[in-house]
């Protein structure tokens, strides 16, 4: 083998233009690879965390209620009769069980009991529809990042404070320290109406969606519980888990452990997922004809080398070396090309991806270009470019190696 090898290193060493050629083309493919791993897998973390990011992955919250029978059927059947808009509204009135349980399942990152209820907000003759949500302000920023997204004041969600969304506070006019007053809206078929409140503006926030920035209110999950006339419920449990992607796997345990109807963020995004499916699939075949492209570069260069050395292979045949060894010397040549273009690809593609992500930030530091330079797939992108190479001299090494020696020396 040490033959081989330094016959493959001196055949490479004597035509160092072609080999600096072939080797940069090499590079170039991978640059390509590492550039469309690492653009595509940002892009999709982006979307993913664009869904998810203010959101649960994992939702826990009670099946919905269905009234009593309200007529006897001959065979035994039970009839009902459900009004839309009128059904039971569901809460979870004995909560700690299944959060606990939640809390305890693998892959769980953390568990949020909350409280939604519509209502309008008030300020003067403004009114406008929203949706209270409910939280521990422990928990507050647990689920959607409403610290990091304050705008004006600070998260500190009280008996009397509540945070709203930056488009909501310039509807009604409203700035830090100001009054407004929340008026729930009835339930069903409710027979009386609830009690209105007067809460102060504590903070604002932009999450950056805008059904989000403007119709929803946060407030401290017992003061809405007690607004909602709904003391001790919660309307659901928030879970956010460590791998997006498991998020139906978990849903589906929780649900048979807990009992309760568990959904999760991939059961309501079909369309992204379709649409991430056709990304990795675009992405995948970009990259395979970069690889592509490397194994036709090597092995028609393998072949104008072996055609210029034939009459040197012929002599090497004719003392006795066999057909092997010269299959091993071409394929160590496209082995060498391969993993030095491979390790100049990898250190060009980290640099272009890193300079494309400085270049391309805004004011808030996050790229216009999605490109994430960790994501860039480095080490699979050298394996599989040195690989291809060697798998592409395998061709014109056997045909070096099928060369007669006698015909060889006399041409």
């Amino acid at each position: 083998m040490v033959f081989e090898f330094r016959v493959a290193a001196r055949y490479l060493w004597a035509s160092r233009l072609q080999s600096f050629l072939l080797t940069s083309g090499v590079a170039v493919g991978v640059v390509v690879f590492t550039f469309m791993a690492g653009l595509m897998n940002g892009l999709g973390a982006r979307l993913i965390n664009d869904v998810t990011g203010s959101a649960a992955h994992i939702t826990l919250e009670p099946e919905s209620r269905i009234p009593r029978a309200f007529m006897a059927a001959p065979l035994g059947e039970a009839h009902f009769a459900v009004e839309t808009g009128q059904d039971v509204f569901a809460v979870l009135r004995t909560y700690r069980p299944p959060l606990d349980v939640a809390l305890r399942t693998p892959g769980v990152r953390a568990a949020v009991p909350a409280i939604f209820g519509n209502a309008t907000v008030a300020r003067g003759e403004r009114d406008f529809p929203v949706v209270i949500t409910g939280l521990d302000p422990r928990e507050a920023s647990t689920i959607a990042p409403l610290a990091a997204a304050m705008v004006r004041g600070r998260l500190a969600l009280g008996a009397l404070d509540i945070a709203i969304g930056q488009t909501l506070a310039e509807d009604l006019g409203v700035d830090i320290g100001d009054r407004v007053v929340i008026r729930p809206a009835p339930r069903g078929n409710a027979s009386r109406s609830l009690t209105s409140a007067t809460a102060t503006v504590g903070g604002i926030f932009t999450l950056g969606i805008q059904a989000i920035d403007e119709r929803s209110v946060y407030m401290e999950l017992r003061s809405a519980q007690n607004l909602l006339d709904l003391t001790g419920s919660v309307s659901v449990i928030e879970i956010k888990i460590d791998d997006v992607w498991q998020a139906s796997a978990i849903a589906d345990r929780l649900g048979r452990v807990t009992h309760l109807k568990a959904s999760s963020w991939l059961d309501r995004n079909e369309r992204l997922q379709a649409g991430l499916r056709a990304q990795a699939s675009s992405s995948s075949m970009i990259k395979a004809f970069s690889l592509l492209t490397i194994a036709i570069g090597v092995a028609s260069a393998l072949y104008l080398s072996v055609a210029r050395r034939r009459a040197e292979i012929g002599i090497l045949r004719s003392f006795g070396i066999g057909r092997g060894a010269i299959v091993r010397t071409f394929v160590l040549q496209g082995l060498f090309v391969g993993a030095s273009g491979s390790m100049v690809g990898v250190v060009l593609g980290f640099g272009f991806a890193h300079l494309l992500y400085a270049v391309s930030a805004n004011a808030s530091g996050t790229p216009s270009i999605p490109i994430d330079p960790a994501k860039g797939e480095y080490l699979r992108a050298a394996l599989l470019a040195t690989l291809v190479s060697g798998l592409a001299a395998i061709v014109p090494a056997r045909s070096a190696a099928r060369i007669d020696p006698l015909e060889a020396i006399q041409s």
